[in-house]
């Protein structure tokens, strides 16, 4: 018996219908009616494929197959079904969905020895509060989770604290009062929400690719190999300003001339940067006074640089920061140049990895090793657990977005790699 690929397919579909947009795309945002509504109707297939559903304080649904060998360490698959504003319908869902065909799969000849944990972790996404990603497979691992982040407000005022308390509708409660009282009770869930990885043998999350790789080399599967990790730099610029049509170009500091020599540099350092493992981008400019006849002044810059290389990326962080310095210099601008984070890229298992590729090879499948660009729940859970990711190719590369795509056979490929995988860990309990 092997995963269904025409009911994930189903299931998919009928969770798009769920906070759909007049634009095509699915609004799922974190904590909203939307949320709750599609994570209803996942504890519904949850139990239909033979889970014990059940939820923590700050939202995690865990569903649980017990195992039939006393003692035996746990396994856990999983991932989220929250989105982007305008999202596609594959972007965590394939892989949470394909945990729970998996999980009945699994049920369906008897279960495992270990038992399986199916997770869907609550806010992966941080679109709603511009908060870190991960929101709940953090917690669940006992990462820092800040006062700040709590108090992150989304565009209608309203607190990510207050969300949370506000959970399945408990808009009426007395606890949540005031905004304070939202924070306290909100830390006391976030600490009853940390999970016991003690006795994980490993988590592994199926996802799409999200990029263009395994599209363009025509590999079904690719096994990730590490979770690349943003260092983010801020910039500002100190020019002068003056009138455009007086000042001789010789006279000029010009702080957006200086802002553009750099952005430059950050693409061709990247581009040259080794084996090319550095991926680096200007996503923000703010021009001060931007007017047309107006010398600008002060430009402020902001930074994303990401690898799944550690030494590369700092080697790459050092070299633009030098080549900036060296720039503002020879321009005759000031700038202060600020580290907003430096999060350290992780390294999947070699345990869970090579269940992957047993599978793989069971099914004769030639996958690619690949590192993933975008963040996971799994890079999260990999600080406490053995952890492995496999991912599926996207069409196009592109996700966050209506187009987004993934066939129903590379689903439900995908889907049998991942139920091979668990099997292939269960036997390592024997």
């Amino acid at each position: 018996m092997t995963p269904s690929p025409a009911c994930l397919a189903r299931q998919i579909e009928q969770l798009s219908e769920i906070g759909r947009t007049v634009q095509g795309g699915v609004s799922r945002l974190a904590f909203t009616r939307e949320d709750m509504a599609g994570r209803a109707l996942l504890r519904g297939w949850m139990q239909e494929a033979g889970l014990e559903p059940e939820r923590d304080p700050v939202g995690n649904l865990i569903g649980t197959l017990p195992g039939n060998r006393p003692g035996a360490p746990t396994l856990a698959c999983g991932s989220h079904i929250d989105t982007v504003v305008n999202a596609g319908k594959y972007d965590g869902i394939v892989g949470m969905l394909a945990a729970v065909e998996c999980a009945r799969v699994l049920h369906k000849q008897g279960g495992l020895n270990c038992t399986l944990k199916v997770i869907n972790f609550v806010m992966e996404e941080s679109s709603r509060f511009g908060a870190g990603y991960g929101f709940g497979s953090r917690v669940m691992a006992g990462l820092p989770i800040s006062k700040q982040e709590l108090f992150a407000r989304d565009r209608s005022k309203v607190l990510l604290a207050r969300a949370v308390q506000e959970l399945e509708g408990w808009e009426t409660n007395s606890r949540i009062a005031t905004e304070r009282t939202a924070l306290r009770e909100t830390e006391k869930d976030i600490e009853n929400s940390r999970f016991d990885w003690s006795s994980v043998r490993a988590f592994v999350e199926l996802h799409i690719e999200q990029g263009p790789v395994l599209e363009r080399a025509g590999k079904p599967i690719g096994i990730v190999t590490a979770v690349a990790a943003p260092t983010r730099l801020h910039l500002e610029i100190a020019g002068e300003s003056n009138h455009s049509g007086t000042t001789p170009m010789d006279l000029r500091h010009d702080a957006l001339a200086a802002a553009a020599e750099m952005i430059l540099a950050v693409e061709t350092l990247a581009a040259q940067s080794d084996t090319r493992k550095v991926v680096a981008t200007v996503g923000v400019i703010q021009n001060e006074p931007n007017v047309m006849n107006v010398i600008p002044g002060r430009v402020e810059l902001r930074v994303d640089i990401r690898s799944a290389d550690a030494a590369a990326k700092r080697v790459y962080t050092e070299t633009i920061t030098e080549s900036i310095r060296a720039i503002a210099a020879r321009r005759a601008v000031g700038i202060e140049l600020t580290t907003l984070t430096d999060e350290t890229p992780v390294t999947f298992s070699d345990t869970v990895i090579g269940a992957i590729e047993r599978a793989c090879v069971a099914r004769g499948i030639d996958a690619l090793y690949l590192p993933s660009g975008a963040g996971h729940d799994a890079a999260h859970i990999a600080r406490v657990a053995p952890t492995g990711m496999l991912f599926i190719p996207s069409r196009g590369g592109i996700s966050h977005d209506p187009r987004e795509f993934s066939s129903s056979d590379e689903i439900g490929c995908g889907a049998e790699v991942l139920v091979k995988s668990l099997v292939e860990l269960d036997k390592l309990s024997d």
